[in-house]
């Protein structure tokens, strides 16, 4: 089994965590669904002898659409096709974030047993979800969950 390597565009089946103002975090670790990969740093470890580590933000999809207060953009069918997403209609929070180590909580996605993503978004649909990603997180600060 091979891990994918990070990138920005992404998705990859992951154990998110819903957290804000409107959501309780629920006690486990989350639930595993397709999430995009909208940051990534590489940061170094002091205290574990220089080890690298990469800091992965990551958006989840969900096929709920967003409620008062959420954001999300709705997933264009062909995209959801090409991902192999289920039928139903998907959409990618900007207003849930997660930020955690790279690759904690990754799980297989469903129905495969070496297989953790789901592919890429095209450039124009990870330039527009970014860009609301950064609108949502300059009008409110801190709002992202670092696990």
């Amino acid at each position: 089994m091979t891990l994918p390597t990070p990138r920005l565009g992404l998705v990859v089946h992951y154990g998110f965590v819903w957290t804000g103002p409107a959501r309780q975090s629920p006690p486990d670790a989350g639930k595993d669904r397709p999430c995009v990969i909208v940051d990534l740093r590489r940061l170094v470890d002091v205290r574990v002898a220089d080890r690298p580590i990469i800091r992965v933000t990551y958006l989840p999809i969900s096929h709920v659409p967003p409620r008062g207060g959420e954001q999300a953009l709705a997933i264009p069918a062909a995209l959801a096709r090409y991902l192999k997403l289920t039928s139903e209609r998907s959409y990618a929070y900007v207003s849930y974030a997660v930020e955690d180590d790279w690759p904690l909580d990754l799980a297989h996605v469903p129905g495969s047993t070496d297989k953790f993503d789901y592919g890429f978004v095209p450039e124009r649909f990870f330039s527009a979800l970014a860009a609301n990603f950064a609108t949502h997180l300059l009008a409110r600060p801190g709002f992202i969950h670092r696990r």
